[in-house]
């Protein structure tokens, strides 16, 4: 009877966590105007989100840029100074909210 009674707990638990849904990211993109070595200057068009906000992070082009600064639509971003590298003026850079899930290190 024990035995019956947790496996139907487990079954209830499994499916309220499977039931939960994630809110689907959303995704803003920008066009690269400006690199000078390690910072990224991007134009947004439209409004920008709330959650991108100065002194925070954002997750572009694999890694999670530092916000610098903000003034209108554009945006300075912190690269490291190898990511930046591989970035291109005028090309497409999506912009996603920082979710701290993003690889470190090796």
């Amino acid at each position: 009877m024990m035995k019956k009674i947790c496996l139907v707990i487990m079954a209830v638990f499994l499916i309220a966590g499977m039931a939960v849904s994630v809110p689907a990211e959303e995704t803003v993109n920008g066009k690269i105007i400006k690199i000078e070595t390690d910072k990224v200057t991007v134009v947004v068009e439209g409004k920008l989100p709330a959650w991108i906000k100065s002194g925070s992070n954002v997750t572009a082009s694999g890694g999670a840029p530092k916000v610098l600064g903000i003034k209108g639509n554009e945006l300075v971003l912190r690269f490291s100074k190898a990511k930046a590298a591989k970035l291109k003026v005028d090309s497409t850079l999506p912009l996603t909210e920082f979710t701290g899930d993003e690889l470190q290190g090796c």
